[in-house]
């Protein structure tokens, strides 16, 4: 998938899919990407825009509850807090899923403090300051 500026410069290409994609769409902040794709998933990037004016994208979850391509991909603000985002994906299977991305986002970060938590607590060639990341995350959640 290539990003382009509006006067035809590439940004940068991000990798990610098995298949084609069929659809982007930039989070209201203009911080997050989600792209769905005939893999039958949907991809969410992290941009940040670089010194030299390229873009940086950076894969932070796969979501895969879809069987079949995912057509279309679209963010809105939660009702309750308007700066927390809903994404919500419809595939060629007549399925519809609506996404929390914060939720979604923290799943993945305490399933990965999970298993790594042991290792930066007793590993003795961590970082002292890194010995703490997973020290206050919540793992009571599935």
């Amino acid at each position: 998938m290539r990003l382009w500026s509006l006067d035809g410069e590439l940004l940068n290409t991000l990798s990610g899919h098995g298949a084609w994609v069929s659809s982007v769409r930039f989070s209201p902040s203009g911080e997050l990407l989600a792209s769905g794709s005939g893999d039958k998933t949907i991809n969410l990037w992290q941009l940040e825009r670089k010194s030299d004016d390229t873009l940086n994208g950076k894969l932070l979850l796969t979501l895969a509850s879809h069987n079949d391509w995912v057509l279309d991909v679209a963010f809105y603000p939660s009702q309750d807090d308007l700066n927390k985002n809903h994404l919500l994906s419809g595939s060629a299977d007549g399925t519809a899923i609506v996404w929390e991305v914060e939720q979604e986002l923290s799943n993945l970060r305490t399933h990965g403090c999970d298993w790594a938590r042991d290792y930066l607590e007793n590993n003795s060639e961590v970082a002292e300051r890194d010995r703490t990341l997973c020290k206050n995350l919540d793992t009571s959640q599935d």
